[in-house]
């Protein structure tokens, strides 16, 4: 009947605005509950997303590939970063980080190319509160698209880095413009001259493919260890 097609028309697509206009970690937590199953094909195919094999390409720089090291990938989603992580570092013994359980539910499913799962374990955590998970553990910290316009801004980087060992080293991609308008770079010459971390390097990446949309926007890269 006419009353059920009316029933069924689809949700409007999710887009990259909607995530931008994310205000609380609740607004986090709703908007990544509807777009988990669709968001590899809507999201990361359809948008040329190159983000998590930029940021995997610099952390394999800073990781030696002939013996194993703990990754923590923060605001892991569906385990983008993960799956380019386990393809170009087998080694690395990798978990992650996610608000949205739907989202670790997908990160879940991924797995590397012998068979075994890309995350040894997936941790449900609101990185804007205390972190409860872990302390002083991981040797690697990496992060693509969860510091970012409606996202984590720069005091929730330093303080996320209590997970990591000291002398770990951080890989976290930052939204440009999010690196301007939230100041991270007051925030990390405060963190270095604390001693809390070393003074950073920094890259430039490409967020998106030639041909999509959205070609052209940027992320910073800070790379910095932990003291």
């Amino acid at each position: 009947s006419y009353n059920n097609r009316v029933a069924e028309k689809p949700k409007k697509q999710i887009t990259l605005a909607d995530a931008y206009n994310l205000v609380t970690p609740d607004d986090s937590r709703e908007l990544y509950a509807q777009w988990a199953p669709t968001y590899d094909k809507t999201f990361i195919e359809d948008n040329k997303y190159v983000y998590p094999a930029k940021i995997a390409a610099v952390l394999a720089k800073h990781m030696p590939s002939d013996r194993s090291f703990s990754v923590i990938d923060i605001g892991c989603g569906t385990g983008a970063v993960g799956e380019e992580i386990a393809t170009i570092r087998p080694k690395s013994v990798i978990e992650g980080v996610d608000i949205s359980p739907e989202m670790l539910a997908v990160a879940a499913t991924k797995l590397r190319q012998d068979g075994t799962k890309v995350y040894e374990d997936l941790h449900e955590a609101d990185l804007t509160g205390t972190i409860y998970f872990a302390a002083n553990y991981y040797d690697f910290f990496v992060s693509a698209g969860t510091f970012t316009i409606g996202h984590l801004g720069a005091y929730e980087l330093i303080d996320a880095i209590t997970v990591c060992r000291s002398g770990a080293t951080i890989v976290a991609g930052v939204n440009q413009q999010h690196w301007e308008d939230d100041d991270f770079a007051s925030a990390i010459t405060e963190a270095v001259d604390n001693k809390t971390i070393t003074k950073p390097q920094y890259e430039e990446v490409d967020i998106y493919g030639e041909g999509s949309t959205h070609f052209g926007d940027k992320a910073r890269v800070v790379i910095f260890k932990k003291l």
